[in-house]
């Protein structure tokens, strides 16, 4: 038995290793090479620790650089609320109230004139009358307590007439 290639002494791997080397001068020259490049045991254990080390790499520390190191987050807390306080003010600052134009009965609040949305100053009225107040000054929307008025009036082949206050 000490002779057999079966035992698991040195004698064994020898014989082992004679049959590989007898088994590989039988084959052709293609099979050969099919058995030369099939990867050894210690080349799978070196793409195993090559692979290992490039994840590891991967999970490293990396340094961000000064940005985190002077990170405080006390002073972006600052900064986020002089900048909400910021959008805040302009916010309430341009929803202000639209300043009336119009009083609750129809009349101008800057001249007190019952002006006509014709624009002139002398017009009785020309419209249908309003369904809210029943004036035939109001034009498409009802004067009392409006919040806007005509600028100018421009008819096709006409005149371009003016607000005249």
């Amino acid at each position: 038995m000490e002779g057999s290639s079966e035992g698991n002494g040195p004698a064994g791997e020898q014989s082992a290793a004679a049959g590989l080397v007898g088994a590989i001068s039988t084959c052709t020259k293609e099979q050969k090479q099919q058995i030369l490049e099939l990867p050894s045991e210690g080349d799978q254990c070196k793409k195993k620790t090559q692979q290992i080390e490039r994840q590891l790499k991967c999970l490293a520390f990396q340094n961000p650089g000064p940005l985190l190191a002077d990170f405080n987050p006390e002073t972006r807390e600052q900064q986020k609320k002089a900048c909400l306080s910021m959008i805040n003010q302009d916010c309430f600052n341009n929803t202000k109230k639209p300043v009336k134009k119009y009083d609750k009965h129809g009349r101008l609040l800057s001249s007190k004139a019952d002006l006509c949305d014709c624009l002139e100053k002398n017009c009785l009225g020309c419209f249908y009358p309003c369904p809210k107040c029943n004036s035939t000054k109001c034009g498409a929307e009802c004067r009392c307590n409006r919040k806007w008025v005509y600028d100018q009036i421009q008819i096709e082949a006409g005149p371009v007439i003016r607000f005249p206050f």
